[in-house]
């Protein structure tokens, strides 16, 4: 496994976009990629929760190269999804916040190593950040997409 550090951002609502998505639109999003990521992160095959307590979760995901991860995930409401995996010493953030021209954005984090990423690199050399925003960034996106998808049909409010 790739012990990578790397953070990539997106800006919620860029121009154009419709409909324009709330925080408490986005905080909803990413409570329900906590509980059934299957859908919002395209390397998780299978989840299962084993516990919740409304502000912390803990499940076990499947990623499509065989790896299994406990997490342990701290929702603080509306800004942080935390997710910890001890077991492999992996933490990831998802976290909604604001820029300075005071449009949201949503910034996924990783520290410790990026599950389902790969590089073809020679052992040792780290991608360079544009490599990394270009691999990681689209999940960013993915989940924006998937949110507003989810509020067009209704599921969201």
């Amino acid at each position: 496994m790739n012990k990578l550090n790397f953070a990539a951002s997106r800006q919620v609502n860029p121009p154009g976009v419709s409909p324009k998505l709330t925080e408490e639109q986005v905080w909803k999003g990413l409570q329900k990629k906590v509980r059934q990521p299957i859908g919002f992160v395209a390397p998780i095959t299978a989840c299962e929760i084993i516990s919740d307590t409304g502000n912390k979760v803990v499940r076990s995901v499947t990623f499509r190269d065989g790896l299994v991860m406990q997490e342990e995930i701290d929702l603080y409401e509306g800004t942080i999804a935390y997710f910890d995996a001890s077991s492999t010493g992996i933490r990831i953030t998802n976290t909604v916040s604001y820029d300075k021209d005071n449009e949201m954005i949503l910034t996924f984090s990783f520290a410790g190593g990026i599950p389902g990423f790969t590089s073809n690199l020679p052992a040792g050399e780290r991608p360079s950040a544009k490599d990394l925003n270009a691999a990681i960034g689209p999940g960013v996106e993915h989940t924006i997409n998937r949110i507003r998808e989810l509020v067009v049909d209704g599921t969201l409010a």
